[in-house]
């Protein structure tokens, strides 16, 4: 019996091992299983446990219940499908887990990269006079040539030498800003390079050029 690494209840995971099993070729359609006690005794659980997973069986119309006479196997291609609709179920949860934990440690990672470039940032307010690249700011205005493009059409740093390490907009400050981010009236671009770069980040910003 394949479990998925995220616990199901074991109801559904005895229904998965029966539906395999019928599946694979073990049982036959029109054979009948074992008493609730004998498969209590197999799995080591409650005869409970094994009328519910029966019921679910019953449900998926796998199996049909025969008052007095006991438990057949109905249908072994529907017994084939609720095998590959719960491992692709599984398959779901897994993916949805993992986007989880990415996202949790891309949290974590953009919590280092904006401490980290706040250090940058102070110490090259603090010891400037040490370095030859100093942070630059330029606000973008109405009417500037860059207004309302984003910076993978204006191929930025190849025009000018600069690097774009963070926007304060709204109030904010948005690190590593990426290739769709725009030019807003408003926005003020921190670029780390050095004086002449800077001359050139201005000038393209306001005209193209």
């Amino acid at each position: 019996m394949q479990e998925s690494q995220f616990p199901k209840p074991v109801y559904q995971l005895i229904a998965l091992d029966m539906a395999e099993s019928i599946a694979g070729g073990r049982y036959q359609q029109g054979e009948k299983l074992h008493g609730r006690s004998t498969l209590a005794s197999k799995y080591n659980v409650s005869p409970e446990t094994v009328r519910r997973a029966m019921f679910l069986l019953k449900d998926m119309d796998i199996i049909e219940m025969k008052q007095g006479s006991g438990i057949f196997i109905k249908n072994v291609d529907k017994a084939q499908n609720f095998v590959e609709k719960f491992r692709n179920a599984a398959a779901a949860d897994e993916l949805k887990e993992n986007i989880n934990l990415l996202t949790r440690e891309r949290q974590k990672l953009d919590c280092r990269l904006n401490e980290a470039v706040m250090a940058l940032l102070d110490s090259y307010e603090r010891f400037a006079y040490l370095s030859p690249l100093t942070p630059f700011e330029i606000p973008i205005r109405e009417g500037d040539a860059l207004m309302g493009q984003n910076l993978a059409d204006v191929n930025f740093w190849h025009n000018t030498g600069a690097t774009i390490v963070a926007i304060r907009r709204g109030g904010k400050l948005m690190l590593s800003p990426g290739p769709y981010a725009e030019f807003l009236p408003g926005d003020v671009f921190l670029l780390i390079c050095d004086a002449e770069s800077y001359s050139r980040a201005k000038r393209y910003v306001a005209t193209g050029e």
